[in-house]
This record gives C-alpha cells, sequence and structure tokens, in this order.
C-alpha cells in the first residue's frame, strides 16, 4: 500500500524531529528481523532511550536535511533503521553492536556522531564511550588519587617525627 503525501510529510517531520533532538545516529539494516526480535531491540532502546524509526530512504533524507547527519546518503541504501541515541552517545552502538553479535540477520552500516560521519567498522569506538555517569566516576577517581597521596604524605610526618623520637629514646634509654 502506498503512503500518501500526508504520511510522507509526517515521517520526514518525524525524523527531523528524532535527529534535531539526539546526541547519535546508528544506521542499520534490519533486513530479516522478525517481529519478536525487532520488538526486543526496541526494549533494550527504551531503557537506554534510543529511539528506532524506520522508514524509505528517499523520506529519511529528506528529515535529516540540516541536521548534524546530513550527508549519511552513502548509508541509506537498502532497507534502513535509525537508531538515535539520546542521553548517552554511545546508548544505540552499544545496543545495536550486541544485538548484532546475537544475531546475523542486523548489519550495521554507519554511524553519526557531532557532525562526523563513520562507517560500521568505527562502532566499537562509539559503543566503548563511557556513559555520563562513569566518565564523572573516572574523573573523581583521578582527582581522588593526588588529593589520597598528599594526605598519605602530611600524615607520614607527624609518624616519622614520632618514630624518630623513639628511637632516639630507646638509644639513652
Amino acid at each position: 500500500m502506498a503512503l500518501s503525501i500526508e504520511d510522507k510529510k509526517q515521517i520526514v517531520t518525524d525524523v527531523a524531529e528524532l535527529a534535531k533532538e539526539s546526541s547519535s545516529l546508528v544506521i542499520a539494516d534490519a533486513r530479516g528481523l522478525n517481529v519478536s526480535e525487532a520488538n526486543d531491540l526496541r526494549s533494550e532502546g527504551y531503557k537506554a532511550n534510543v529511539k528506532f524509526k524506520v522508514a524509505k530512504n528517499s523520506l529519511v533524507k529528506l528529515g535529516l536535511k540540516g541536521s548534524n547527519y546530513e550527508g549519511m546518503d552513502d548509508y541509506l541504501n537498502g532497507p534502513t533503521m535509525l537508531a538515535f541515541s539520546y542521553e548517552e552517545p554511545g546508548a544505540a552502538a552499544k545496543i545495536l553492536k550486541s544485538f548484532a553479535k546475537k544475531n546475523e540477520n542486523l548489519d550495521i552500516k554507519g554511524l553519526s556522531i557531532d557532525g562526523k560521519h563513520f562507517d560500521a567498522s568505527e562502532i566499537n569506538k562509539l559503543a566503548s564511550l563511557p556513559t555520563f555517569i562513569e566518565a564523572i566516576s573516572k574523573f573523581a577517581g583521578l582527582l581522588k588519587a593526588p588529593l589520597g597521596k598528599i594526605a598519605s604524605l602530611m600524615n607520614e610526618v607527624p609518624s616519622k617525627f614520632a618514630r624518630t623520637v623513639t628511637a632516639v629514646k630507646e638509644q639513652k634509654g
């Protein structure tokens, strides 16, 4: 059944809105996914604030015009599924990479973050980005290490003095 002009306009608008608010995009070929697999993927995406969209490539190109994802035309061939990440840029990449390992029917074509487009071979870089909480934790750990060393050094001065006084006392004994 052919889409009406109004349906096509709505799809272009939906894609444009998804693109405008997202932090990254992963494009995949979902040919061969059955309904339960697609639902599992959407369920995983829902938990990580990732939104999926399947649409005709010509409508996707129109929807991506003027966004950070404009120019991803090389990856828009064949059946295309878009995965937009919102809170964490690597969320969609992590979900799709993990899902692709278990299911050979999902093929990642390309990805984009901050206006830079990459082919599927770069998925590991995006998927390995730490979440915001992980990044803050690592940063706090980096800040804590020097402070811990300073504290132990500051504590060492009186301890060393006390040991010296004790050693002198025992010598004079």
